[in-house]
Formats: structure tokens, C-alpha cells, sequence
């Protein structure tokens, strides 16, 4: 059974910078259909964000299914945060998906 191919993209970062996201989403067109998971707690490559009283903070994360060219786009918005958060965790990952 062959569906229609797209891409899945995963942004995970902590949730101050929602409202980061959200307006680079907005100004760009993009991430208009999206899954929001909240709170998301796990450790990465930055400090751990776990809600705990050790680590309190809390993550955010995004699902996107979308088109290539729209995937390229948010990659760019990730890039164009992480240079402007340096110490702020934010994975992205992207894969091919199909929608059935």
C-alpha cells in the first residue's frame, strides 16, 4: 500500500522558548498543522529538563508533518534559534513519513 510521502519533523526545546517558535512559525508561514506535546521532560546534550526540583525546567515539542520544502524551512528556523540561544537545548529531527 503506497501513501502519500512527506516528512516528520521533531523540534524538542525547552518551553521559554514557545513563544520563540510559535512567532518564527508565524512570520515564516509555516507549522500550521502541527502536533504540540506539553510538558516534555528528558536529557540531551544541554542540562536535563526533568520538572523535578533538582532539574525544573520542562521541554516542548513539536511533530510537523509537512512537504520537503517546508521541512527545509523549519530546519532553518532551528538553525536561526540555536544562534540566538546557544545555551538553550533544541534537537530537531527530520525523517521521511507517509501519510495512508
Amino acid at each position: 500500500m503506497d501513501g502519500k510521502k512527506c516528512c516528520r519533523v521533531e523540534i524538542i526545546c525547552s518551553q521559554a522558548l514557545e513563544e520563540d517558535f510559535t512567532q518564527e512559525f508565524i512570520t515564516a508561514g509555516i507549522g500550521k498543522k502541527f502536533t504540540k506535546i506539553n510538558p516534555v521532560m528528558g536529557a540531551g546534550c544541554s542540562n536535563p529538563h526533568l520538572g523535578d526540583s533538582v532539574w525544573p525546567q520542562l521541554n516542548i515539542m513539536y511533530i510537523i508533518f509537512c512537504d520537503e520544502n517546508e521541512a527545509e524551512k523549519l530546519i532553518a528556523t532551528v538553525e536561526k534559534l540555536r544562534k540566538l540561544y546557544i545555551t538553550e537545548g533544541i534537537a530537531c529531527f527530520v525523517s521521511e513519513s507517509s501519510e495512508f
